[in-house]
């Protein structure tokens, strides 16, 4: 369960009955990884249509830009072309307001199956979520938690001092002494030579 909250957001897949008893897992834990990967396959699909459309902007943009530098540069040739251009539009009828508005209307239904799949994706992924029992991380994590996790991620062993000043970098205000106190009394952390803290020891072979 410590594991849990310290990579929380997270969800338990396992068929050890103490977790189901708490509430936080299920024992028939198949149907959880289905929906775990069915989750994951919907979250992938909408980060690649957020990158795509975001690639596609950002094109749009880059050529509108070059197209307004280069009027700026040119206002005579674009000016006579813009006259020309709206001419040429008025006399083809592009400019018809019942035009735009029949063009409109086919943009308007070719837009609705894409609508109703991504309407059905986001109810799927609404209906997975809430079956799932997530293990949610603390409100704001305790001094012990603290240090754990900056100690399991930066990989190497720090003093009080050091990990004082990397957990403020994050935001966190801790002392030093605060967390040298924390250390001594949970035995997860190991001390070293030179008042040097890492978290959790090596296996034994």
């Amino acid at each position: 369960m410590a594991l849990a909250e310290f990579l929380a957001p997270c969800v338990i897949v396992t068929q050890d009955t103490v977790f189901s008893r708490f509430g936080i897992a299920v024992v028939d834990w198949i149907p959880v990884v289905q929906n775990l990967l069915r989750l994951a396959g919907l979250e992938a699909t909408a980060a690649n249509a957020l990158l795509f459309i975001d690639l596609a902007f950002r094109l749009l943009g880059a050529g509108a830009h070059r197209l307004f530098a280069l009027a700026a540069r040119n206002p005579m040739p674009t000016t006579v072309a813009m006259v020309g251009m709206s001419w040429w539009t008025y006399r083809r009828g592009y400019l018809d307001r019942d035009i735009w508005r029949r063009h409109l209307s086919r943009a308007g239904e070719a837009a609705v199956p894409v609508m109703e799949l991504y309407s059905a994706a986001k109810a799927e992924h609404q209906t997975l979520s809430d079956s799932l029992l997530v293990v949610q991380p603390p409100a704001y994590p305790t001094t012990e938690q603290l240090a754990a996790r900056y100690l399991a991620r930066c990989g190497q062993p720090l003093t009080p001092g050091e990990l004082r000043d990397a957990l403020a970098r994050r935001g966190h205000t801790v002392s030093a002494a605060q967390l040298k106190r924390a250390m001594c009394v949970h035995h997860a952390f190991v001390r070293t030579p030179g008042d040097v803290w890492t978290v959790g020891r090596p296996a034994a072979g």
